[in-house]
């Protein structure tokens, strides 16, 4: 919650802007005890908007704003993200969208979730290819069907939200299978 910042000062103190003939009573005390007041409570809100640039960017923004801009790009943060995954993946996470489905996009998505010491890797049956040929054999095999194989930990919760990740970005007619292995099993 924001709210008043102890010590900001107001870069637009409303004194300065009250006509002269107020600025310069130095016998009366009044205005400038009564306009500090408000020149506090705004201070915060003329800060933010100098500063909003920063709010919206994922990679500056304060850590309870991260998780509100993950709602701006459809991302439901997960308590177990570091900061850093979390930034990472709302500033991607509008690439990822438009990569959905494909194996590069299942992979990014996948690798984000899983964070940078895991090694994903994403196989799936289908092919697309032509014939010059009427009635060719179609490449692939039926039915589709995604492999995904994480290395570097086999953790319940990370098993967790990698399949959450997998049910948002894989096709939803194509059945998917996730593999993981301990950080033994890396090469």
């Amino acid at each position: 919650m924001r709210g008043l910042v102890p010590g900001l000062a107001s870069p637009a103190q409303l004194l300065q802007r009250l006509p002269g003939v107020y600025q310069d009573a130095s016998d009366v005390e009044f205005f400038p005890r009564f306009l500090r007041a408000f020149d506090d409570s705004i201070a915060p809100t003329i800060s933010t908007l100098d500063n909003l640039a920063a709010y919206v960017d994922p990679r500056l923004a304060p850590e309870d704003f991260v998780d509100w801009l993950a709602g701006w790009v459809d991302v439901a943060p997960d308590g177990a993200w570091t900061l850093d995954q979390r930034r990472a993946i709302v500033s991607q996470a509008v690439a990822i969208h438009r990569r959905a489905g494909t194996l590069d996009g299942i992979r990014d998505a996948v690798q984000l979730s899983a964070g940078p010491d895991a090694t994903v890797s994403v196989d799936d049956n289908g092919a697309v290819a032509w014939s010059s040929t009427p009635g060719g054999t179609i490449p692939g095999s039926s039915p589709p069907h995604v492999r995904v194989t994480v290395t570097g930990g086999d953790d319940p919760d990370l098993r967790r939200r990698i399949e959450r990740v997998l049910n948002s970005v894989v096709p939803a007619h194509v059945p998917w299978t996730l593999e993981q292995a301990g950080p033994e099993a890396r090469s």
